[in-house]
């Protein structure tokens, strides 16, 4: 009975049956105007061509225009109002001002750092600090190949904490995970450390209960969730904060793929063996990753102005590697991860390892493979063996195909499911963070990211994709071709709406 009750009670079962209201809304105004459904069904066509006419014209990727254009032409009445419903969704006009603003007063404080490059992909470089993502030195780094060695070395970072903890998730889930990190920030908390949490108000819904941020709150924490969930016309809740961020005093910072929740350390088992990486660095290049949390706090707090001077405490390890973290967010056009990933892809010349929990790939992306595999570039992609949600598995494995057949090499990660978002090139230069090889994660989420030529990292990344590697099958053509027939029609159908996938 209890179960029931919470799955009643639940936000998102909440929307669901909003959004079945909206539906229902919407076949009543249908049938209630049917008998004038000639002038009703004229003025859809007229309306869906001049809605493409715009898309047209309109810069954005290729795929999501042919989606909408094959929309509004062959069913322009459910085209034309299903467009007029779904792009509400986009961030409202003050919205997308405030995250404007948040963003040019972190890109002006920018500015004032003078970036140092390596001779070696200048241009990768040149590209993200013309972006106002600065590139620094002075920064050590630890790979982190596992969620159970995160955990070990946030805690023992967290512990250290003397001035500042800002945390900013995707999700967080009550978990024995969260417990003990919870446990050490209600002892830093009262020792005067200000700590700072930001979630995802969507991809926490069901990990955590309807006013848990209030209780964070009593607790003496800064609490905000990111883009939360209220009563309003749309629900397709894209514009995620999907980011993975902590950063500690400014001197330590971590990121990758893990959430909070115990299937990241594998003391919950949901889809196999979880299989996650990451990253920590301390030193100068911090303060990229405290700038991207201050500039989306000031942003979900509409605030006029960003507090760089009261958290830019300077800290230096002696390196001359070079670290650049970067974010991307929706309401500019930069596409940041992704161009970054075609630059690591295009600028390869022997190896490209990939890791992606998710492979629904745009033309450009695909295309940049496959013309590196023919190139003679040796390109590896690890995905999940058991997927997490099977519908975009489905999408994932019709694009694996037309890699395959291109010479691309793509494993199944055997005992379970992989989630690091990671590309090594050259086994000399590599990105790793939050941004996934979808559209939903390199077109609409906020993500962030770090590129790094750190070789003693970089060797350390390379020895854990090749035992990845090693626990992985590789995908051949004889396997694809066994896909049942029906199989293959569902996938064809599902790809043609990989976009809004």
């Amino acid at each position: 009975m209890r179960k029931v009750i919470n799955l009643l009670t639940n936000r998102l079962t909440i929307v669901g049956i909003i959004v079945l209201l909206q539906i229902s809304a919407l076949a009543w105004f249908v049938l209630v105007f049917s008998a004038d459904w000639y002038y009703l069904h004229l003025s859809s066509i007229i309306i869906g061509a001049l809605i493409s006419l715009y898309i047209i014209s309109h810069d954005e990727n290729p795929m999501f225009k042919l989606i909408w254009v094959v929309f509004l032409l062959i069913l322009p009445l459910f085209g034309v109002l299903f467009y007029f419903y779904s792009r509400t969704e986009r961030l409202s006009i003050s919205s997308s001002s405030h995250m404007r603003n948040a963003q040019q007063l972190r890109e002006k404080e920018m500015t004032k750092i003078k970036s140092v490059y390596a001779t070696d992909y200048l241009k990768h470089q040149k590209y993200l600090t013309n972006l106002n993502y600065p590139a620094f030195k002075n920064t050590e780094s630890l790979f982190l190949a596992s969620g159970e060695q995160k955990q070990v070395e946030l805690l023992k970072a967290l512990k250290m904490a003397k001035k500042f903890i800002f945390m900013e998730y995707f999700i967080i889930t009550l978990s024995k995970m969260w417990d003990e990190i919870l446990k050490v920030l209600i002892e830093k908390q009262q020792q005067g450390v200000e700590i700072r949490i930001m979630y995802d108000d969507f991809g926490s819904a069901t990990k955590l209960p309807f006013n848990y941020h209030r209780y964070l709150s009593k607790l003496g924490f800064m609490v905000k969730r990111f883009n939360p969930m209220k009563l309003h016309f749309n629900y397709v809740m894209n514009f995620r904060d999907h980011r993975k961020i902590v950063v500690i005093d400014n001197e330590v910072a971590f990121t990758g793929g893990f959430n909070i929740g115990d299937e990241y350390t594998n003391k919950k088992k949901v889809f196999g063996h979880w299989n996650d990486a990451g990253i920590m660095i301390k030193g100068e290049a911090v303060w990229g990753f405290t700038s991207m949390f201050l500039e989306n706090w000031a942003f979900s707090n509409k605030l006029s102005k960003l507090e760089f001077d009261t958290y830019n405490h300077p800290y230096k390890v002696p390196n001359e590697s070079v670290y650049i973290p970067f974010g991307d967010i929706p309401t500019d056009k930069n596409l940041t991860a992704k161009s970054i990933y075609m630059h690591l892809i295009n600028d390869a010349k022997e190896t490209i390892y990939i890791t992606a929990p998710y492979l629904i790939l745009d033309h450009e992306l695909s295309t940049a493979l496959k013309l590196a595999a023919q190139s003679g570039v040796k390109v590896y992609i690890i995905v999940p063996k058991i997927p997490d949600k099977k519908l975009v598995y489905m999408v994932s494995e019709s694009y694996i195909e037309e890699l395959v057949h291109q010479n691309v090499f793509v494993y199944k990660y055997t005992p379970g499911f992989i989630h690091s978002k990671m590309i090594i090139c050259d086994k000399k230069v590599a990105m790793i963070g939050s941004s996934n090889l979808d559209f939903r994660s390199l077109y609409m989420h906020l993500e962030n990211n770090l590129w790094l030529n750190d070789q003693r990292t970089i060797h350390d990344m390379v020895s854990y994709y090749e035992d990845t590697l090693n626990e992985s099958q590789m995908i051949t053509k004889q396997m694809l071709k066994k896909r049942s027939f029906i199989y293959r029609i569902i996938q064809a159908i599902l790809k043609g709406f990989s976009p809004l996938i």
